[in-house]
Order: C-alpha cells, then sequence, then structure tokens
C-alpha cells in the first residue's frame, strides 16, 4: 500500500510539516510506504503539474493533502487536478482546514480527516490494502459528501503520543533542516532538528482553532499530551546520528507546564548541549522553570504578546495576564540569559490606534531581543471569526497568502493603512531603545504621512546608508530634517 502526502507550502520556509512527518511515521512504522510530495522547492503556478508528475511517477494508492487555511486558495488547483486525474487513487485531505471547514473540502476529495490523523490515516490505509474501501465510511474522524450532505463521524480517542514511532525525517528533503529557516538564530548553527514533545494547548484565545479543537475531541481522551524526556531525547539522538545537530526547534505551543516537566527535560537534555528555539505563554514562566530550561539547553524563547493593552488582552482576546506578568516573564529570561522574541498582531476587531499604540509602547518597556507583528486574520472556527462576521467586516472568501498583508477586514482604507504602519514599526524595529528611534514613533503617531519616509530610510539600499548618517545625528538634528522633507513635499 502506497501513500502519498502533499506539503503545500506558500511560505516556503524550509521547515518540516510536523503532522506529516508524524503521519508519515506512524504509517512506515506499520508497513506502509510513504513519500512526500515536497512543494517548498517549486513555484505555486508549478504545483499541479509537479504533483501529477509525481503521481504518475510513484503510483501510489492514497494521496493525503495537508491544508491550512491561508493555503487553500494556492492549492485549489492541485485538488482540482487531482480530483480529474486521480483515477482509482484514493483521494484524502487533512490538517486545520479540513477539521474546522470539511464543507469546503467534502466535494473535491473522497474523504477528509478532522483532528489527531494518525489512526485514522493508518485504519484508511488498511482498508483500501483489504480490498475494502466501503468501509473507510463508518471510520472515527472521518468526514466525506453523500449526494448533498455533509457527513462527519464522531472522533475516536486522541492519539497517546508515547506510542510515536521513531520519526523518520528521511522523508523531507534534507534542506529543510541543513537551510532551516531558524538557522539565523543561533550563530554558526548549521544543522536544525524540529521536535514535537507535546500537544494540547490548554488556552481558549479568542483568536486560535485551539478551542474548537477541544470541542470536537471533547470525550476523546486526555487533551495535554506529552512526550516524556527519555522519548524526546531518543528522538534527538536519532536525528543528530543522521544529520548532525547545531540547534533544535521545539514546536510545542507550550513547554513549562509544570515544574516537574522542566526537571524532566533539563535532566535529559543537558548533556546535549545543543541550544534549542521554543515558544511559551508568561502565565507559565517562573524562575525555577526558567532555570531548568537553561540548564537544559534553552536560547530563545519566543512569548507572544498579541496586545500591550491590559484590557483588550482580558476582554477581546481572552489572554488573562496582567502587563506586570509580562514584563516578568521576559525579565526572567533575559536575566537567565536566554534571547527573548516577542509576538504582537495588529488589526484585530475593537484594536483602535490607541490599543495599537500600547503594543509599541510595552514593546519599548520590555526591550525583547526581536519581534514580529502579523496582520490579523480570523481563522475559521474561532470566535474572534465569529465577532467579525456578525460585525460584517469581513468575507470568508478572501484569504491572503500571509499574515503580513494588508488587512483582509471591511475597514476604511485609512485604518488598514494604520494597521500596516504599526505592524512595520515593530518589524523594522522602531521600538529598540534609542532618542532617533523613539522620536521617530512619536513623528508618526502624530504625521503617519511621514512614516513612508522613515520605512524608505529602514529598507531601501540607500535609505539605508542615509539611516546610518542619521543614527549619529542629535534629535534636534534629525527633527530639522524631518521638518525640511515636510517642507520640501508641501512646495
Amino acid at each position: 500500500m502506497r501513500f502519498m502526502f502533499v506539503y503545500p507550502n506558500i511560505t516556503r520556509p524550509k521547515t518540516p510539516q510536523m503532522g506529516i512527518l508524524a503521519l508519515g511515521s506512524h504509517l512506515l512504522h506499520h508497513g506502509v510506504d510513504v513519500r512526500v510530495c515536497d512543494l517548498t522547492f517549486h513555484e505555486a503556478g508549478q504545483w499541479a503539474g509537479y504533483v501529477m508528475a509525481e503521481m504518475e511517477r510513484w503510483q501510489p494508492d492514497i494521496i493525503g493533502i495537508s491544508l491550512r487555511t491561508l493555503e487553500f486558495s494556492a492549492t485549489l488547483p492541485v485538488l482540482e487536478a487531482l480530483r480529474k486525474n486521480k483515477g482509482n487513487r484514493l483521494l484524502l485531505a487533512g490538517g486545520p482546514h479540513a477539521t474546522f471547514v470539511p464543507q469546503e473540502l467534502a466535494p473535491l476529495v473522497d474523504y477528509g480527516v478532522m483532528g489527531d490523523g494518525e489512526d485514522a490515516c493508518l485504519a484508511v490505509a488498511r482498508a483500501m490494502a483489504q480490498g475494502a474501501p466501503e468501509r473507510i465510511r463508518d471510520l472515527p474522524n472521518i468526514f466525506f459528501q453523500y449526494g448533498s450532505e455533509l457527513v462527519k463521524n464522531p472522533v475516536g480517542p486522541l492519539f497517546d503520543l508515547s506510542n510515536s514511532p521513531a520519526p523518520r525525517y528521511e522523508l523531507f528533503d534534507a534542506r529543510h533542516y541543513t537551510q532551516h529557516c531558524f538557522l539565523r538564530l543561533v550563530p554558526q548553527a548549521g544543522v536544525c532538528g524540529v521536535f514535537e514533545g507535546s500537544r494540547g494547548c490548554p488556552y481558549l484565545c479568542t483568536y486560535c482553532s485551539n478551542s474548537a479543537l477541544m470541542d470536537l475531541s471533547k470525550g476523546a481522551g486526555k487533551w495535554r499530551r506529552e512526550k516524556s524526556g527519555s522519548q524526546l531525547r531518543r528522538e534527538m539522538d536519532l536525528f543528530r546520528s543522521a544529520y548532525g545537530m547545531d540547534m533544535m526547534y521545539l514546536v510545542d505551543e507550550v513547554v513549562m507546564t509544570t515544574d516537574h516537566r522542566t526537571d524532566e527535560l533539563r535532566e535529559h537534555l543537558h548533556d546535549l548541549k545543543t541550544p534549542f528555539v521554543f515558544m511559551e505563554r508568561p502565565e507559565l514562566i517562573r524562575e525555577n522553570r526558567v532555570r531548568d530550561l537553561k540548564e537544559a539547553g534553552a536560547y530563545s524563547c519566543s512569548i507572544g504578546i498579541e496586545s500591550g493593552n491590559e484590557a483588550f488582552r482580558r476582554t477581546i482576546l481572552k489572554r488573562n495576564m496582567p502587563d506586570q506578568k509580562i514584563l516578568d516573564s521576559y525579565r526572567l529570561m533575559q536575566q537567565h540569559g536566554i534571547r527573548t522574541h516577542a509576538f504582537v498582531m495588529m488589526g484585530m476587531p475593537e484594536q483602535s490606534e490607541l490599543v495599537m499604540r500600547d503594543s509599541i509602547r510595552l514593546l519599548q518597556t520590555i526591550q525583547p531581543d526581536s519581534a514580529q507583528a502579523t496582520t490579523f486574520y480570523p481563522l475559521p472556527a474561532t470566535e474572534l471569526y465569529t465577532k467579525v462576521l456578525a460585525m460584517d467586516l469581513f468575507d470568508p472568501k478572501i484569504r491572503p497568502s500571509n499574515y503580513y498583508s494588508l488587512s483582509s477586514l471591511n475597514y476604511p482604507l485609512s485604518h488598514k493603512r494604520k494597521i500596516a504602519m504599526y505592524a512595520d514599526m515593530v518589524n523594522l524595529e522602531l521600538w529598540r531603545d534609542s532618542p532617533v528611534r523613539r522620536l521617530a514613533v512619536r513623528i508618526c503617531m502624530i504625521l503617519p504621512r511621514v512614516f513612508g519616509l522613515v520605512r524608505w530610510y529602514m529598507t531601501s539600499p540607500r535609505g539605508y546608508v542615509r539611516y546610518q548618517s542619521i543614527r549619529r545625528m542629535s534629535a534636534k538634528q534629525f527633527l530639522g530634517k524631518i521638518w525640511e522633507k515636510l517642507t520640501s513635499w508641501q512646495r
């Protein structure tokens, strides 16, 4: 039995798709032959042709395509080509978009998988191998189109991560490790290992589909699941023996869940002496846990701020952490020599310009080592998705290819430009603690037209050369330059 996964990577960062890695490894462990048709290294316009060529070359029995919402539009030609030319092969869809928008995918595929896919994909492969494809309709986690009706089967037990087989890293092109998008974070790093240590984020942020996934899986078993420290270490040793390894990326939404967990990771990882990057919630960051992870090799931690306005975080985002907790979490990381990266979102509903300004101000106070701002996009099955639809702010058919485009919501153009400006302020690091940058932020807040000039100085080659001279100016000289530009425009 041959199973071919299709990996549509619209933004094309070099990193393995961990869902496909887990499913492919599970199938291989149980005797199914697996290949990954990786679209990372091909332009979107070439995807359909490449997938068709791979299908003809390898002759799979089952084709599974993993989809996230922002990839759906670019992947639609691939789905249509597969639907038309697949012959007797089974076409299967999975991933977040299949889980939360099954009605959109069901007419395009034979079956879809909701939630954890290990047991469902294996059951589908076994049904096909036994010549009984009709049994697929009764399997847990499966959905399909039956005439005009969408049929969604109940979900089965959540997958127990302790039963995960050794990951088959060779399923992905080695460039996903030797040219990984995070290698730039650790000096001289040449190979990045990527590992999943847990599943099941315990939080209910309104912009995230996690709460919908929890509802879908209610009664299916323990939501928060963690691999043991020894199991995770075996996977790391396996990767290192095959590729070498200078750094690691832990994809877990949260890591510091308990004192026991961080102590366990310290015990099993400290002698590996390999720096790793990870993500964390401010509420979970405590000094003893930070100390444990530092000894385990923690190099950089990404901590979500999302909004610098405490009331907005609490009422709109359901992120119930005070500003002081955020400040303390960054301070603890910095005191223990762990670099910090901040996540911020701009353009959320009811996020006024004053609220966006608070994010800049909080970053100016925290001074993380790096930060990034994304433009809010309402993901299906989230609370904010329902909210923007009710406010008539959103057309679900509009899907950008990334989270850095102009806002997709039905805001006035002037507000969309303000959203883009504040996001760019974060990404251009205007929050850095320097007099010129602080002055630039204040001027742009008062006179947004000036920001175009600031962005030019920060991003264009000629502008960057001039920006280096500006850095040496006094505040008075800098204001004089800005005034000179403004008066020249008016003339």
